[in-house]
């Protein structure tokens, strides 16, 4: 009974992670250039300085950047964005940070 109950519990966990959100953030236009690091959509404020693009894996995802770095200033949000579409962030101004959930 314990085996079962553990392996169950176990299945539960490793679903729940892979459907978990998480963003990859690219230099160039078209998730293109340098790739930065897979990061998870949890509120988190994550730096976007020097970055076009973003997609998104797991499942859809809400975005918003900030003017700002430390998620402060002029905010815009995108999304919910499918996993697996690349998203260009124009927004006419420079953007330093952002959360997403």
């Amino acid at each position: 009974m314990f085996f079962t109950t553990s392996s169950s519990l176990l299945a539960v966990l490793l679903a729940i992670q892979v459907n978990a959100q998480s963003l990859i953030a690219w230099s160039g236009n078209a998730c293109d250039g340098s790739e930065g690091a897979d990061v998870v959509c949890n509120g988190t404020c994550i730096d976007f300085a020097g970055r076009h693009s973003y997609e998104v894996l797991g499942s859809s995802a809400t975005v918003s950047f900030f003017v700002n770095s430390g998620c402060t200033g002029q905010k815009f949000t995108f999304g919910p964005d499918p996993p697996g579409e690349c998203v260009n962030v124009n927004t006419g101004t420079s953007i330093n940070s952002f959360t997403c959930i």
